[in-house]
């Protein structure tokens, strides 16, 4: 099985691009470095490592679950915003969301089930969101009644309503007379992002 390690550099530049943002407005002066509060810039930096670091070594664990003997190549196009937006994710709900979706687009078996689109939307997910998707797509084609589905996951139904709401508004879920139901597009994505 090849390694991560092609995407080291991308992941490489990806750091180094947010790096030069932050080091343009330190540079234009200490006073306004400090009034938008990027003198903890490097921590920021430092935290994205780390969120790197724990994706990568999730998904060399999900390949090696596989016995995937060779990862296929992954595309800039799907590779490069992947890392960018993994980068900023310190859940580890979503981590495992993007870890697993890299993994399925270095899976040669499941490569054309990523989609870039996927990456934006997962990017604006909520931890609730993934789990209210994840449980529509288990309830595929019945109507999802949030109360009893998601009686167990201890998530109280406003948040569950907020979450509904934003699926709808990434075309996750159908509404119709408040009854959601998982779209075709959420389908995928839930398929995508597992394992």
């Amino acid at each position: 099985m090849s390694e991560v390690a092609p995407y080291s550099e991308a992941i490489t530049e990806t750091s180094k691009a947010v790096g030069k943002s932050i080091d343009l407005v330190r540079d234009f002066g200490q006073p306004v470095a400090e009034a938008y509060g990027l003198v903890i810039g490097d921590r920021i930096e430092a935290r994205r490592e780390r969120n790197l670091d724990a994706m990568t070594r999730r998904t060399r664990a999900i390949l090696r679950e596989r016995a995937l003997l060779e990862a296929a190549p992954v595309a800039e196009a799907i590779a490069i915003p992947l890392l960018k937006a993994a980068e900023g994710e310190p859940r580890s709900e979503m981590l495992e969301w993007w870890a697993t979706l890299l993994a399925n687009a270095m899976d040669p078996a499941r490569q054309n089930e990523v989609r870039k689109e996927f990456i934006a939307v997962v990017r604006d997910f909520h931890p609730t969101d993934a789990i209210v998707l994840k449980k529509m797509a288990d309830l595929y084609r019945l109507d999802f009644a949030p109360a009893a589905a998601l009686r167990d996951a201890n998530i109280s139904e406003t948040s569950v309503s907020v979450s509904l709401r934003n699926l709808y508004m990434k075309g996750c879920a159908d509404e119709n007379n408040a009854n959601y139901r998982i779209t075709p597009f959420g389908i995928e994505l839930v398929r995508a992002c597992s394992s």
